[in-house]
Parts: structure tokens; sequence; C-alpha cells
């Protein structure tokens, strides 16, 4: 189990203040008509919703609005050109296993922004890789009429996972994964299909931690189910 960060003096602390942040996205509407249902894409950790959305788009129905929020927490790297700005949805420390920041920010910031793009009356689907992959069931327990989440090179956080899932629940995942071991995240999704959920655990041979092209077609795979 994940721990958060506590605070011990007497002189420091944290509150929780009512703020205004950017929701800084990309979209993809239908050509025409209505959309019939939201996919929500949820990046990588130090990535951005462009680049999933450019990884992923072409093989999403063309029916559907395709939403790929930044996370709420830039990161800025800095290069010979000038800063290359990246985001984050949480900030957590691998090695301490502990959150600096936890979920519950980028869970409001999701349902706020989708509630102001008047989407949250549709069907969804969440497809999330890497961090956003971890962040995905805990967004599909907050919004409204999730139907399926796929995580992309992640494991599903079963022991903070309480309560009811709504959702379908599919992983796909690279035999050669170097930052989240397949065996690991294949044990997450057992632990949650031993609670009842449905979906298919699905491995693809030598693949690392990056979406390419056989981890994308088992992605398109598993969306037209």
């Amino acid at each position: 189990m994940r721990k958060h960060t506590k605070f011990e003096s007497e002189n420091s602390g944290r509150l929780l203040v009512p703020s205004s942040l950017p929701f800084d996205f990309h979209v993809r509407r239908p050509l025409s008509g209505a959309p019939r249902e939201l996919i929500l894409l949820l990046h990588g950790f130090a990535e951005s919703g462009k680049r999933i959305l450019d990884k992923l788009e072409p093989l999403l129905p063309a029916d559907a609005v395709v939403l790929a929020p930044n996370g709420p927490f830039p990161l800025p790297h800095k290069t010979d050109t000038g800063y290359v700005m990246t985001h984050s949805w949480y900030l957590y420390d691998p090695m301490a296993r502990e959150y600096f920041i936890d979920m519950r920010l980028a869970l409001e910031f999701l349902t706020a922004g989708i509630a102001q793009l008047k989407y949250e009356g549709l069907p969804k689907r969440i497809v999330g890789f890497s961090q956003g992959g971890y962040l995905a069931p805990f967004v599909a327990q907050t919004l409204s009429d999730v139907r399926q989440v796929v995580g992309i090179a992640c494991e599903f956080l079963d022991e903070e996972l309480t309560g009811a899932l709504p959702a379908r629940m599919d992983a796909v995942h690279g035999t050669a994964d170097d930052v989240v071991a397949v065996a690991d995240a294949k044990k997450s999704h057992a632990a949650l299909v031993g609670r009842g959920v449905t979906g298919r655990f699905i491995e693809v041979e030598g693949a690392g931690h990056r979406i390419d092209g056989r981890m994308r077609n088992e992605v398109k795979e598993l969306l037209l189910r």
C-alpha cells in the first residue's frame, strides 16, 4: 500500500484551498453529428495530452469525441533551446512508495473539466498509459457511465481501489517493460478479476514501456469489443 506524506512539525502543515487551475486539453470531435461516446486519454508521467492523442487517435472510433487533457502539474524541462513543458497527474516517490500529492486533485480536475466541456452525460471509456493508467480506475469510479478502462503499461492499484468498479478493466503490457514489471501488472489485474471485475490482460512479447505499433493494435482490438 502506498503511503501519504505527513507533516509532523507543529510549524508546518498542508491545507486544501479552492483555486482555479488551467484545464489545457486536446480534442478530436466527430466530423458530423453528435458524439456517441467520450474517450478520455490519460498520458504518462512527464508527457502531455497531445503526445498520447497523436499515438492513439487514428485507431479510435470516428463517432467518439476524444479528449486528451494535460495533467494539472506542470513539469518544465530545460533544453538547449529553452523549456519544454510536460505534465503529471500526481506526484509520487516510487523509492519511498509515498505520495507527495495524491490523486484527489486530479480526480476533481478531470471531473470539473469534463463538466465544463459538457461531456459528463456521454457514455465514457478511459485509456491510460503508465501514470495515466494507474489513475484511470479511480477516474472510472469518480465519473458517471464509464463502460471500459484500458490500462497500458501500468499496474491497477487493487489495494487502494476500494468499493465497486463499474467498468470493464482491460490491460495491455509489454513483456520487456523495464519500468513496470509485467508480473506485477498481471497480478494486480488478476486481483480485480478475483473481485468480480471483467476484463483481459494482454501481454505483448518483447514490447517495452512505450506505445508501439503492436501495443496500439491490441488497444484497438479491446476498444472494438
